[in-house]
């Protein structure tokens, strides 16, 4: 009898002190899901445990973070942050990449990569995802390598327990994550198909939860058999899909309801009401965090009934911080490389360890990584942080998908104006330790014909190094006056031709910045209408020429995040140079004399454009550009003036010929009003003052003669919506310039706009 009492008196004394064990489910949603943060702070505030957490899809990157520690004010932040906001989008960072491996720009809107070693082998111009997986591949590692060491990839020792859902698409069934790599897990449970790459995982390529379990409460039972679920469902149902909305449309046909509605005995279902807001909707994270927030008030006294058991919050932050500190920091030890042939992976292998004595941590992983990715020869790079508890190190394991040498790109600039081109490229990429970057550029347009050969050698020097030789043909024709694409007429007053080739010797100065000295030799001829001839005379009249040694050297540094219509980021560049050799002039007049002159000039070029944003939809950008020479006024005003250099305020008067635009020396600033309408569409305003050091005149015999210091400024103004598409963007766009009785010019554009290099400046 004694021992029966006992028995009962430790059976009511451990039952009296076993806590109610509380498991929050978080359902799938996107950008919706960032209410489960709203929810998680309303709990905490009311000191509601939480001792299992179960999720899917955003419902998994949420319930993950908190299971890492994270606080409510931590994930929002993350989310918030620009960071966070290029990973979503695929978007990389510029200020990450590396200026000096990227090509010039060229406007090829759509590549085809091939092997000519392998007939079987197929690309497509399409990509595999709609975002890139590359700024996410190793943000998640980032985040989450330490916690899966400290766990030692079980998922029950996190701060929390957790489990996230993932589909397993060719088993059609869902997989329960419960251990191995933490950010992997949470990656594949939001691999929404088409939007993301789906995540291999033990040799399986998983998708989205949300195709099997988008809420996954029996997963909470199975794995935890808590004392009380509350659920928490973001999901719309019977949303309104939109036939203009391909991501909704997806979503409405992948994600899957659940099979049963969550059983009243289990716990607590919170529905919270997100009309309105879609898969990709993370700018709006702020409100739909208040709108989860103010929900789960709204049932906080059904809450407090049913959930007995409480945790202060001063024992929750002691708990986070014990959780925390005991966390491996991420240095890394070794590196391997798998995916590509032996002398790629060893390339990239040494990309990461160079000047590595030892160990090396995660801002120079980063650095390196970013480095590997910027020329664009990976399709994707995967990095894998495994941890070595007896060293306390990482290993940095990483699995490259190596695009194919070979390239064929084509796109071009199609406007209503004169200036449409078409353009088709073929390029040379290799990865190794002597990286070789080669190709052929061809533009074609009524008034723009440009042929170029280029050639990079990329040395294995820690500092990045590089040789790289261009060989260019161009021939511009422009107009006194602004024409239409199906304006046939010759009415040509300027046909400006340039053969020249140069060598480069270019060294990275920082990661957004690099130095290059040139050497090359130019033959420059201009052809042109006479503009003190008979009025009316459409034949081209005069013709003179320079052959030209030139010496340069440049400092350039970018950070602009898109080269045609930018709106954050600043280029900068500085240049100076010589220019040795002769002129030549052939009036093609009887009465003219021909004539041949040495030259010899020297020239400094300074070019500064800067974005700030001002508010989230607003950006002033400021342009200021500074051009000088020693060049001296030729004998003739037609001479002097043609063969001047020009300033062009915007590509739609490339082909346009204002003489107004061209000295000797010039300094021109302006201001770029942009409104961010939406991620896609822009407004722009271009407001410019071009101002000749001294403009050249012409006297009464039709000799050259220069005006007042600074005295006469021509100023442009341009309105522009820009709609940007992925491959190209689309322009319509109004503009002032004073000209001779055109001064307002109107029309739409399409595609890209870069030519072909030019000898001067």
């Amino acid at each position: 009898m004694r021992k029966i009492v006992i028995f009962l008196a430790i059976l009511i004394a451990l039952t009296a002190g076993a806590r109610q064990k509380v498991g929050l489910v978080l359902s799938g949603g996107g950008a919706k899901g960032i209410a489960h943060i709203g929810v998680i702070k309303a709990l905490e505030e009311n000191d509601i445990p939480i001792d299992y957490v179960t999720g899917t899809s955003m419902g998994a990157i949420v319930g993950g973070l908190y299971a890492a520690g994270y606080t409510t004010d931590e994930m929002m932040a993350l989310l918030q942050s620009k960071e966070f906001s290029d990973w979503s989008t695929g978007q990389i960072d510029e200020k990450l990449t590396y200026y000096f491996f990227k090509e010039s720009p060229r406007p090829a809107m759509f590549n085809f990569a091939f092997s000519p070693r392998d007939s079987t082998k197929t690309s497509s111009i399409l990509p595999t995802s709609l975002i890139s997986p590359l700024p996410m591949n190793f943000a998640f590692m980032e985040l989450f390598a330490g916690y899966t060491a400290q766990c030692r990839g079980n998922f029950d020792r996190l701060f929390v327990p957790f489990r996230c859902v993932a589909s397993d698409v060719s088993a059609k069934k869902m997989v329960i994550c419960r251990s191995g790599d933490l950010g992997d897990a949470i990656r594949a449970s939001m691999s929404f198909p088409v939007v993301f790459n789906p995540i291999e995982i033990d040799g399986r390529l998983l998708y989205d939860g949300g195709i099997y379990d988008n809420f996954p409460t029996d997963v909470m039972k199975s794995e935890f058999k808590p004392d009380i679920i509350l659920g928490i469902d973001v999901a719309i149902p019977e949303p309104e899909v939109k036939p203009t909305d391909l991501v909704s449309q997806l979503e409405e046909m992948i994600i899957q309801d659940r099979n049963e509605p969550m059983k009243p005995e289990d716990g607590i279902y919170i529905h919270v009401d997100l009309r309105g807001y879609n898969l990709l909707d993370f700018p709006k994270a702020q409100e739909i965090y208040d709108i989860g927030y103010n929900r789960t008030y709204e049932f906080i006294d059904s809450i407090k009934g049913r959930v007995k058991s409480r945790m202060p919050a001063e024992k929750i932050v002691a708990r986070r911080n014990a959780f925390k500190d005991a966390t491996p920091p991420v240095h890394f030890k070794a590196v391997t490389v798998t995916g590509g042939s032996e002398t790629q992976n060893s390339y990239l292998q040494r990309t990461f360890t160079a000047n590595v004595e030892d160990t090396f941590g995660i801002e120079h992983a980063k650095s390196a990584y970013y480095r590997a990715i910027t020329g664009g020869k990976l399709r994707n790079l995967i990095p894998k942080a495994t941890y070595d508890a007896a060293s306390g190190t990482f290993d940095l394991n990483l699995k490259a998908e190596v695009k194919d040498n070979l390239n064929i790109g084509f796109g071009g600039w199609l406007t209503s104006a004169a200036g449409s081109m078409l353009y088709l490229s073929g390029r040379y990429k290799s990865l190794d330790h002597h990286s070789i970057n080669a190709g052929v550029n061809a533009w074609v347009g009524k008034n723009y014909f440009a042929a170029e050969a280029n050639g990079r050698l990329f040395l294995p020097y820690s500092t990045p190094t590089s040789f790289h030789a261009e060989a260019v043909f161009s021939r511009t024709s422009s107009h006194t006056v602004d024409q239409f694409f199906y304006e046939t007429d010759d009415k040509s007053a300027l046909n400006n031709t340039e053969i020249f080739g140069r060598l480069h010797f270019s060294r990275a100065t920082s990661r957004r910045s690099l130095i290059d000295l040139s050497a090359g030799f130019g033959h420059l001829d201009y052809s042109y209408l006479s503009l003190l001839g008979i009025p009316g005379q459409r034949k081209i009249e005069d013709d003179a020429f320079y052959n030209l040694w030139q010496l340069r050297i440049a400092y350039n540094y970018n950070t602009l995040n898109n080269n045609m219509f930018p709106t954050s980021g600043t280029e900068h560049i500085a240049a100076a140079g010589v220019m040795i050799g002769n002129y030549h002039f052939f009036p093609a007049t009887s009465a003219g004399k021909a004539e041949r002159d040495e030259v010899m000039y020297g020239f400094a070029h300074h070019k500064v454009r800067v974005y700030p944003s001002v508010t989230k939809m607003f950006t002033l950008g400021m342009q200021y550009e500074l051009y000088a020479s020693t060049r001296k006024l030729l004998t003739t005003y037609d001479q002097t003036i043609m063969t001047a250099e020009r300033y062009i305020p915007s590509s739609s008067q490339f082909n346009t010929l204002n003489y107004r635009l061209n000295a000797l020396s010039y300094t021109a600033v302006g201001l770029e009003p942009i409104v961010k309408v939406t991620d896609m569409l822009q407004l722009r305003t271009s407001l410019q003052c071009f101002l000749p050091m001294r403009r050249i005149k012409p006297n009464v015999d039709g000799t050259p003669r220069y005006g007042d210091w600074f005295a006469d400024p021509t100023f442009f103004g341009e309105m522009a919506a820009v709609y940007s598409l992925p491959f190209a963007s689309i322009s319509l766009y109004g503009n002032y310039l004073p000209r001779d009785g055109h001064d307002w010019n109107f029309g739409v554009s399409f595609g890209l706009f870069f030519t072909a290099p030019r000898f001067g400046k």
